[in-house]
């Protein structure tokens, strides 16, 4: 990280954890800086020694895939062309010397371009000597005369590249504006990998709009291996970040399996690879656990997750030379993801991370995890992850949207289902769709919810990695939250009425109380509305968190009314971050241009504000005291509207000195009294036009 950022963060602490970070950061700088070149003399690949056992089997049916049909034959032929839109990219071919369109005015490159027919030893020549040897070997499997081979190392928006021969722990980023490492780090995540298989079921299927079956096949093993290649286990900025080495192992293994559950049989040097290669991602992972004692999160999750896939699909006899493999993998992923499950899953099954989207996130990680180790868990942690299920479920708008909560980074586990909107370069990805986790869910659970035939596959891949009967877990039920109020009567009353053009929109709305994350909602067939009224999250941390306490998000016959305007990018663009999460671009109660509580890092939200709900029942009472005074807000539906009452000073509106009306019949008008500017982000990287 920048060294600006490196300052504010320790700043924020206390000069105990201020001086603890300091040391670890020293440690982490001397590893990169005096042993890397002691590294780069010896190879860090694993021995090609070592076989994967398939988890899926020929029973899986793949025939399930067909309502993504379209879907997946578009994607299949922008994978099979190395182009890929993600993060806001927009659909670019990566490869060696592309020209990108740049991150505003910020644009860099083109890197080198590689010569055609000779370009294997000279991606092996841009790694440390150790390594040369062994990718050039690995290369050398892709006898393909056409092969481009991917740039795996380029921010694809900014043209900005990342030297391969940098060992990946000391890597910099968030050091230059308009750069952001996390493209590279979500193309290397290689959730693309199971499309290509998913694309060679349809065509074996005759399904029209695909080219020949094998062609995918040579794809997704050509991809495998020319990133083995060109990313050395420890090397470049795609080992820098444990979370994305172990998202990428559970994508290798999970297109694998497909492949092989249908028949597919890859040659022996291939699959000694790639079991050398997940050997490599498990021992990274064990040695570079993201673990912390009070704000370990998603990231923690991840590494659990990914090593539990790993240990899956090595035998247990996978220790190399001494060192600890498979066996060992299993056990340690079962026993921390039985301590993280009820750790970051409430009772009331939300993530503790205040935001929607990195509950998903998280939850399909716990879901895919407990799914890989077969199943076998405690009740209680399936009873957390069918309610997770159905909090995704209730905070998904009757348009399919999800409410956006803090953080979006858009980012997944896998995408078995992939949800897209559009046709050629208009194909967009529906990021705030929660359908894909919901079915995941199904292939563990017996859930009180309509099964999906879109995403029917993934339940049927989860059912099969886990290997048992699901259990049925019913939907609890919402209790209603009436609790003491503060005494003391309001200065100023603002009231806000929103009129719909039809008030049977509001017709057999049905509550929804989410109280450890801090999210009421009423939601219907035709409209929807919530109010977001809890914690920071990470445990008082607020790295995913906003300044939205006691924002109101409205969504009437598809229309969004009020809408929580998204996250847009992390360290790109700082500044633009900020606007994202300040309360200025939150329909919330104002207190002039004031900030409920300090943004006080790119990832960390002072936990000044505090919102407590007061009460849940025919309306909503919520409070915060991140202002000079304590804010009150209520919500109700009324005669057919939705009435917003904004006070301060006290819960008690009668005999308030000032009292402002509003009525409101259009979006537009509501946008305007809250002064919100900001486009629309579904999703990181995108703006709505």
């Amino acid at each position: 990280m920048s060294i600006v950022h490196l300052i504010r963060v320790g700043l924020s602490m206390s000069p105990g954890q201020a001086a603890r970070r300091a040391v670890k950061l020293g440690v982490r700088l001397a590893e990169t800086r005096l042993l890397a070149a002691w590294r780069g003399r010896h190879c860090s690949y694993a021995e090609a020694e070592g076989v994967l056992t398939p988890r899926l089997t020929a029973g899986l049916d793949f025939s399930l895939l067909a309502p993504l049909a379209a879907t997946v034959a578009a994607l299949g032929r922008e994978t099979l062309d190395h182009r890929f839109d993600l993060l806001g990219s927009g659909w670019v071919t990566v490869a060696h010397g592309e020209t990108y369109g740049g991150f505003g005015p910020h644009r860099h490159g083109p890197g080198p371009a590689l010569p055609a027919g000779t370009w294997r030893p000279v991606v092996a020549a841009w790694h440390r000597p150790g390594n040369r040897r062994r990718a050039e070997a690995i290369l050398g499997l892709i006898q393909d005369a056409d092969w481009r081979p991917i740039d795996w190392q380029v921010d694809f928006k900014s043209g900005f590249r990342w030297p391969q021969a940098a060992w990946g722990r000391g890597v910099s980023y968030g050091h230059r504006p308009g750069v952001d490492i996390k493209l590279p780090w979500e193309l290397a995540r290689f959730q693309h990998g199971p499309w290509l298989a998913q694309a060679h079921a349809l065509a074996r299927l005759g399904r029209p709009g695909f080219v020949a079956a094998e062609r995918y096949v040579a794809e997704f093993r050509h991809q495998v291996l020319d990133f083995l290649g060109a990313n050395p286990p420890g090397w470049g900025v795609n080992w820098c970040c444990t979370m994305d080495v172990a998202i990428r192992a559970a994508n290798m293994l999970m297109a694998w399996d497909l492949f092989r559950a249908q028949g597919v049989v890859f040659d022996a040097a291939f699959e000694a690879e790639l079991a050398a290669a997940m050997i490599a991602h498990g021992r990274h992972i064990v040695r570079f656990l993201e673990w912390d004692e009070h704000h370990r999160g998603n990231h923690y999750l991840s590494n659990l997750a990914g090593l539990a896939f790993i240990a899956a699909y090595l035998p247990d006899h996978s220790e190399v030379k001494g060192r600890a493999g498979a066996k060992g993998w299993r056990a340690f992923a079962a026993e921390r993801l039985a301590v993280e499950i009820p750790r970051q899953f409430g009772a009331d099954g939300a993530n503790f991370e205040a935001s929607t989207a990195y509950h998903r996130l998280s939850a399909e990680m716990a879901v895919y995890g407990v799914a890989v180790l077969g199943g076998a868990v405690e009740p209680a942690h399936l009873e957390r992850l069918a309610r997770a299920a159905y909090f995704s479920a209730d905070v998904t708008k009757p348009s399919g949207a999800a409410v956006q909560v803090g953080d979006n980074d858009s980012g997944r586990f896998l995408k078995l289902t992939p949800l897209f909107d559009g046709a050629g370069d208009g194909l967009r990805e529906r990021h705030l769709d929660h359908r894909g986790f919901i079915a995941a869910a199904r292939g563990l659970l017996e859930l009180e919810l309509l099964a999906d035939p879109v995403a029917a596959f993934e339940t049927a891949v989860v059912a099969a990695l886990a290997g048992g009967e699901r259990r049925v877990e019913p939907r609890p039920a919402p209790a209603p939250v009436i609790r003491h109020s503060p005494e003391g009567a309001a200065r100023h009353l603002t009231r806000v009425r929103i009129i719909p053009g039809d008030p049977t929109a509001f017709d057999g709305m049905s509550a929804a109380a989410y109280p450890d994350f801090g999210l009421y909602s009423w939601k219907g067939a035709r409209a929807f509305v919530s109010l977001r009224c809890g914690p920071v999250g990470q445990n008082g941390n607020g790295g995913h968190a906003h300044n939205d306490q006691l924002a109101v998000e409205i969504e009437i016959d598809g229309i969004a009314w009020a809408c929580d305007p998204g996250t847009f990018v992390y360290t790109a663009d700082l500044a633009a971050r900020n606007r994202y999460r300040s309360a200025l671009a939150h329909v919330v109660p104002r207190h002039g241009g004031e900030e409920p509580a300090r943004m006080i890092a790119p990832f960390r939200l002072e936990d000044r504000a505090r919102a407590e709900i007061l009460r849940f029942g025919p309306d909503i009472l919520g409070w915060h005291r991140g202002f000079s005074e304590a804010v009150f807000r209520r919500v109700a539906l009324e005669d057919g509207a939705i009435v917003i009452e904004d006070f301060a000073g006290g819960p008690s509106v009668d005999g308030a000195t000032q009292v402002e009306e509003h009525v409101i019949a259009s979006p537009a008008q509501l946008s305007a009294l809250w002064g919100l500017g900001l486009p629309f982000s579904p999703g990181y990287g995108l703006i709505d036009d």
